[in-house]
């Protein structure tokens, strides 16, 4: 295998000043040909990664570790060039697009970040639940309700267990605002939709006596109450705050 493009190549590569970038994929030849990273780059960015990886098996990023136990195996990794003759901007794009199908697909990819300007990838139906849900109006509230959000710790293949664990806490609360303000429901919310909610029948203090978790009878998610698969998008909340947990109260009327 070359670890380097010829002059002849480059010439071909970056025949366009403008154009003169591709994409790229690394493929794991010990694991089943499994691609584990989308990038981007002209001239000989492709081959950088080997420079970076010689002699850090313990570096922390997972692209120059996987590099290494490749090298190790005696094997070399596989450079795949997915499309090339774009701008900056078009290889972005690419790039995103790339490494969100692969992880739609279940890849274990070492990419950190996700690219430029991305969206998650979604299927149709995942689409319409989170982006088509109905608003809730504050006179939609007819409970008090902690809302939880729960962005980093969910998954859309989640088990209902998973799910309800990872709604249940940890987390710091006041368990006196708890109970004086009688709190029925908790919603977990991911990108505002209402993917869960539970009626806690009693709260716990956790032996570190800052955070607190809730148990209910079941971990059954409570998907009949009016508030499940709403979106939370107009209440009056904070919803940029990076505190996970809010309150709404119910109405009046």
């Amino acid at each position: 295998m070359i670890n380097a493009f010829s002059e002849k190549d480059l010439q071909i590569l970056e025949k366009d000043n403008e154009n003169k970038y591709y994409v790229y994929i690394l493929i794991d030849p010990t694991k089943q040909n499994e691609v584990f990273y989308v990038g981007k780059g002209c001239g000989n960015r492709v081959f950088s990664h080997n420079a970076e990886s010689d002699g850090l098996l313990e570096y922390e990023k997972e692209k120059e570790k996987r590099i290494c136990e490749i090298k190790q195996a005696n094997q070399e990794v596989k450079r795949v060039l997915i499309n090339w003759g774009l701008s900056e901007n078009a290889a972005f794009a690419a790039e995103a697009s790339l490494i969100n199908f692969l992880r739609y697909s279940n890849a274990k990819l070492a990419n950190i970040v996700s690219g430029w300007k991305v969206h998650e990838a979604l299927s149709v139906d995942d689409f319409d639940s989170e982006y088509g849900a109905v608003a809730l109006q504050p006179s939609d509230i007819r409970h008090n309700l902690l809302v939880i959000k729960i962005n980093k710790n969910h998954s859309r293949n989640m088990s209902p267990s998973e799910l309800y664990d990872a709604v249940r806490g940890d987390w710091i609360v006041s368990l006196n605002r708890i109970n004086h303000d009688r709190i029925e429901y908790v919603l977990g919310v991911y990108n505002q939709l209402v993917v869960a909610v539970y009626k806690p029948r009693e709260w716990h203090r956790l032996p570190n006596n800052k955070r607190s978790c809730f148990e209910c009878e079941d971990c059954t998610n409570l998907t009949e109450t009016p508030y499940y698969h709403k979106s939370i998008a107009l209440l009056k909340k904070n919803q940029k705050s990076q505190n996970p947990i809010s309150y709404l109260y119910k109405t009046n009327s």
